[in-house]
């Protein structure tokens, strides 16, 4: 290439630098510093569950929330669409809007919503935080949705930019939600991250006057919201800074906050209490840990690194910023106490079902449910082992394994295949063919 042609080249990346950082838009990545990631010891030592499971597996599109009754799920996709399914078959289908060409792309979410959070309300209603929309109250039973508060409303000077989750009060009338970011949609949450931006709040809203207050402000990526069981304080996730504050909104400690648990070993999305009551489950977004430090660990004291990556980022389709997702498979789920200290984890280290998970959900039995932002399917694994459901998850499992041995087998004896079909008649053969296929396409998903 020769010395002039490496000094244009060098030339010109510097030049394309400075005039990112200088370029006028308010994309102003912060210098910032997380602590050294935890090691992975103690109640977060590396473990598998013993059974991981796929629910709805392709059949549903980014399940952010769910709400668990018995064999009864709702939740909310990325293609604006809040399900109800029952004994794992949708059973119904709510769309956000009227808008019919809703794929869960870019280019379609401002049209279709992105519901995420999800709480029941009463016996018929629950209520849903809309990235796009808004909060939104929705009747599975009458196939109805209302707006509640919509978004872009002012709440204390700033827009509501990015319902996030939300949770309901003892009175049934204040609802806690979270605003990710004032700044920036759900198109471009990714810019939230890399800039570090500071504008993310905890928002009070009463639903007999319609007022909003504004009680925790300064968050990086405020997240999952939870109530606490004293019934004074309520949780939320700040995402970006890998904690939980607790905020108390009664009580002797009224106005009060507080960091509930720092460092943890990954970014927070939200967090529930366990049908017990008594501790809560943390999904982590992104691992993160002492051999493992994530990307946003290492990028923290270089915002001109970050300027530039977010900036080319903002050319790429859709395809191409979803790999901003991918990093670390390792998906790990906490369980804490009612103060905050981990107690148990559950890792998948090669992201299997546990991988970008955005919430975790008990059943109040076996089972411990999973919705993620971004996969296909709702994860579960079991939480209680119960010798029957064991047994017949195995079995599941074992069936498939022999289909699939079978298949191989098959293929591998093509030749006497061959020679046996001619003395097979031709409806049959093409029923055998026909499943044989099927298990060729079951055996290429495992």
């Amino acid at each position: 290439m020769g010395i002039l042609g490496t000094l244009s080249i060098v030339s010109s990346l510097v030049f394309f630098g400075i005039a990112v950082w200088f370029s006028a838009n308010n994309f102003l990545p912060k210098e910032y510093h997380l602590p050294l990631p935890p090691a992975l010891t103690g109640p977060l030592t590396v473990n598998k569950p013993n059974v991981l499971e796929k629910l709805l597996d392709g059949k549903i599109l980014g399940p952010e929330s769910i709400v668990v009754e018995k064999n009864v799920l709702y939740t909310c996709t990325l293609d604006g669409k809040c399900l109800k399914i029952v004994s794992g078959q949708i059973e119904k289908s709510i769309p956000m809007t009227a808008h019919t060409n809703c794929d869960g792309k870019r280019q379609t979410i401002p049209f279709c919503g992105r519901p995420l959070g999800i709480r029941r309300y009463n016996d018929q209603q629950f209520i849903v935080a809309d990235a796009v929309l808004g909060l939104m109250l929705i009747n599975f039973d009458e196939e109805t949705k209302e707006l509640l508060v919509p978004s872009m409303t002012i709440v204390e000077k700033k827009r509501l930019g990015f319902p996030d989750d939300l949770d309901i009060a003892a009175d049934n009338d204040t609802i806690f939600f979270s605003d990710l970011s004032a700044k920036y949609g759900y198109s471009d949450v990714h810019l939230a991250f890399l800039e570090h931006v500071n504008d993310g709040r905890l928002i009070e809203y009463k639903m007999s006057t319609g007022k909003l207050r504004v009680v925790m402000d300064g968050l990086v990526v405020a997240n999952g919201v939870q109530m606490h069981p004293d019934k004074q304080s309520v949780l939320v996730c700040e995402t970006a800074m890998a904690r939980i504050h607790r905020y108390y909104f009664s009580g002797l400690k009224k106005g009060r906050q507080q960091i509930f648990v720092d460092n943890l070993p990954g970014f927070p999305d939200n967090i529930r209490l366990s049908s017990n009551g008594k501790s809560f489950f943390v999904a982590l977004a992104f691992h993160r840990s002492e051999k493992s430090p994530h990307t946003f660990d290492k990028l923290g004291p270089w915002p001109f690194a970050r300027k530039v990556l977010g900036e080319f980022i903002k050319l790429l389709p859709d395809s191409f910023v979803n790999y901003f997702y991918a990093g670390s498979v390792h998906g790990i789920i906490l369980e804490l106490d009612l103060n905050g200290v981990i107690v148990r984890s559950w890792h998948d280290p090669n992201g299997s079902v546990i991988s970008h998970i955005s919430e975790a959900d008990d059943d109040g039995g076996e089972f411990l449910y999973l919705s993620s932002f971004v996969n296909n399917y709702i994860g579960r694994i079991i939480l209680v082992i119960n010798l029957f459901s064991l047994f017949l998850c195995l079995i599941k499992q074992e069936f498939k394994a022999i289909q699939c041995s079978r298949l191989s087998q098959t293929f591998n004896n093509s030749n006497r295949e061959v020679s046996t079909s001619s003395l097979t008649p031709m409806p049959v053969r093409r029923q055998y063919e026909r499943h044989e296929l099927a298990t060729a396409i079951a055996c290429s998903k495992e």
